[in-house]
């Protein structure tokens, strides 16, 4: 019994929720302005590129957002994974995810994508645990803020070593699955660190290392 961390974006689902949410707000009659989505997908391309300012990002992104209350959005939220996130699913992740299930291991999405994503989508992936970046909540609405440490970079390392300590669990003797060179940090800490359809960076650094290269396309 382990410990296996997975990424979701571009992991175990074929594309970006971040991405794809913000182009399902644009589409849904969000108060968005005229360029949202150029300026979402300049900062995706920050991030890929490993130098995204995150605080600015997630107050842009979480705009279309803030006049609605908490359950208007876990609704629209819901409406967004009937319509978007079932054609992203992956059936190798899930399948690579029952085998984990089935071993015993504790299973945890770890994304940097907001918790308000993360943690929905983890439950419809069948995953109990989800760790995200935790965004401020007051009188029932979301701020554009960011509350701890965010699940980005060398913060994955430190919420995934906190969530372990808190559970009972070495996180020396962990499974991470990846595409992003951004999590290159994490990877280099647990003990099974798996490259899953990675980027440039990531797929000369797996290879690099002798780390298990798979895809689930």
């Amino acid at each position: 019994m382990a410990l296996a961390f997975f990424d979701l974006d571009n992991t175990l689902v074929a594309g970006d929720t971040a991405h794809a949410f913000s182009e399902y707000m644009a589409a849904n009659a969000l108060p968005t302005p005229t360029d949202f989505l150029a300026v979402n997908q300049a900062h995706m391309e920050d991030y890929d590129n490993g130098v995204m300012d995150l605080d600015v990002y997630m107050r842009y992104t979480l705009s279309p957002l803030f006049d609605l209350n908490e359950t208007q959005i876990d609704a629209f939220i819901h409406q967004f994974i009937d319509d978007i996130i079932v054609s992203m699913t992956l059936p190798k992740a899930n399948t690579l995810l029952k085998k984990h299930h089935d071993a015993g291991d504790e299973v945890v999405i770890i994304s940097a994508t907001g918790i308000h994503l993360v943690a929905p989508i983890a439950r419809y992936l069948g995953v109990k645990h989800a760790l995200g970046i935790d965004i401020e909540i007051k009188e029932g609405h979301i701020t554009g803020e960011l509350i701890g440490i965010p699940t980005f970079r060398e913060g994955k390392v430190i919420r995934a070593e906190q969530w372990a300590k808190e559970n009972g669990f070495p996180i020396e003797g962990s499974y991470f699955y990846s595409d992003s060179h951004n999590d290159l940090p994490l990877l280099e800490k647990v003990q099974y660190p798996i490259a899953v359809d990675p980027d440039s960076v990531l797929e000369k650094t797996a290879k690099s290392n002798g780390w298990p290269i798979i895809s689930l396309r």
